[in-house]
């Protein structure tokens, strides 16, 4: 974690297992007013919970999400998640 209480960059996998930690951490994100940011740059694999989670924050309308990697932009291709993830 960071300590800027706008970013949040988790590591390791975003599983079903992870994903009720993960969903903690971007409520207190969104508590904060304005823009938040999400580094995904440590994430190494994404599931169905975790995208869906990520969706539903995208619908906040103000959250930057950088640090998508090739394989994770391709496991959102193949949910059909074929949108940007960022505003």
């Amino acid at each position: 974690m960071t300590d800027n209480a706008r970013l949040l960059v988790p590591t390791g996998d975003l599983t079903i297992f992870e994903v009720e930690e993960f969903k903690k951490s971007l409520l207190t994100l969104f508590q904060n007013e304005g823009l938040v940011s999400l580094d995904l740059s440590r994430v190494g694999r994404v599931d169905t919970a975790a995208v869906q989670l990520l969706w539903a924050a995208k619908k906040e309308g103000r959250m930057f999400v950088a640090g998508i990697s090739e394989v994770l932009q391709a496991t959102f291709n193949q949910l059909g998640f074929l949108e940007p993830l960022s505003e």
